[in-house]
């Protein structure tokens, strides 16, 4: 049966990875996810600064673009980072971009 919320990574363009990953919240989230594995939603939420209705949309995005995947327990959720399926489908891309982001953030402490 496929997955109605999770797009597989193989099926996502270019411009679709590229823009779920051009967003500086969402590519905060994926660093996130990269940094720690997989976590809380409510935790996401807490280390982000933003409301469970603002990072809806952004869930959505990365959702579609393959690169994250939110698991239910019952009324909380987790999401993990789809590193191995992500890299297979666009190799080195995830790492080019994290790693840029996380020079470009610096002392800012973005990323």
């Amino acid at each position: 049966m496929r997955d109605q919320l999770h797009t597989d990574p193989k099926d996502v363009t270019i411009t679709q990875a590229l823009s779920a990953l051009g967003d500086p919240l969402r590519l905060r989230i994926v660093a996130l996810l990269d940094a720690n594995g997989e976590m809380p939603c409510g935790d996401i939420y807490r280390a982000l600064g933003i409301t469970k209705t603002a990072a809806s949309h952004h869930f959505k995005v990365l959702r579609g673009a393959g690169l994250v995947w939110r698991d239910h327990h019952g009324v909380k959720q987790s999401a993990r980072l789809r590193r191995a399926e992500f890299d297979e489908a666009f190799p080195g891309l995830l790492d080019a971009v994290l790693r840029k982001a996380r020079g470009e953030a610096g002392s800012r402490s973005e990323v």
